[in-house]
């Protein structure tokens, strides 16, 4: 469908704009010392039912809408299988130096303090339509034997300009094997993008569920990129 020009134009880009944001996201800012949405989840087992098993099993990814009662925001979640350990995962997760390379709608990535496993990053998004925002994220990473958890808060950024960044994301990253090869990754986003034209948040939100799948096809690519061995194992 052909949106008009002019206000058409700006409805189209609020719609763009809250697909990008959810897919690249990668607390409302009075929290955002707090711990991310849905941590005090993540170290739960990730339970799949039968057809979601099949759906991975074939290469697909695994779309999930999580309910978050109080918040103005969305939250999903996307599944998908990776090739390689966890440490083929881990290094293309953490490497948020290199996000614009292969992380969708990421334009910048500037590593502005590194401290142990946490990172603070400015990062850049390009959206359609000319237009682009900026939010200041700290990453908090953590692998064992057993998984990956890749979790982040955006953090206040004082000098922007309310119009040049988002109203609030939060989200993680949960790496574990999966029994038929390769590893079952989990990213989970919430983003609340400011406001968006009535009647059209569904719209919205609905395409930036189906977005999400993206970043778990780019890692994917990264990871068999980065590292060609994997093409062997499973998962790919």
């Amino acid at each position: 469908m052909r949106l008009p020009s002019g206000r058409g134009r700006s409805l189209e880009f609020a719609i763009l704009l809250t697909t990008l944001l959810i897919a690249s996201a990668p607390a409302n800012p009075r929290a955002s010392a707090s711990a991310p949405y849905g941590t005090e989840e993540i170290r739960q087992d990730l339970p799949l039912t039968s057809k979601e098993r099949d759906d991975l099993i074939k290469g697909n990814v695994v779309l999930r809408d999580i309910p978050n009662p109080g918040k103005p925001g969305r939250t999903f979640e996307a599944l998908g299988l990776l090739p390689g350990g966890f440490d083929e995962a881990y290094a293309v997760i953490t490497d948020f130096r290199r996000y614009p390379e292969f992380m969708p709608a990421v334009k910048n990535a500037t590593v502005k303090e590194e401290s142990g496993t946490a990172a603070v990053v400015e990062i850049r998004l390009t959206l359609p339509l000319g237009q682009s925002r900026r939010y200041r994220l700290k990453y908090m990473a953590r692998k064992t034997a057993d998984e990956i958890e890749v979790a982040w808060v955006k953090l206040p950024w004082p000098e922007l300009p309310a119009g040049q960044t988002i109203q609030d994301t939060s989200g993680r990253w949960l790496v574990r094997k999966f029994d038929s090869g390769g590893l079952l990754a989990a990213y989970r986003a919430y983003t609340d993008p400011g406001s968006v034209p009535l009647g059209l948040t569904d719209l919205a939100s609905a395409l930036g569920k189906k977005s999400l799948s993206d970043v778990i096809r780019k890692t994917r690519q990264r990871i068999l990129f980065l590292f060609p061995a994997c093409r062997k194992q499973g998962g790919a």
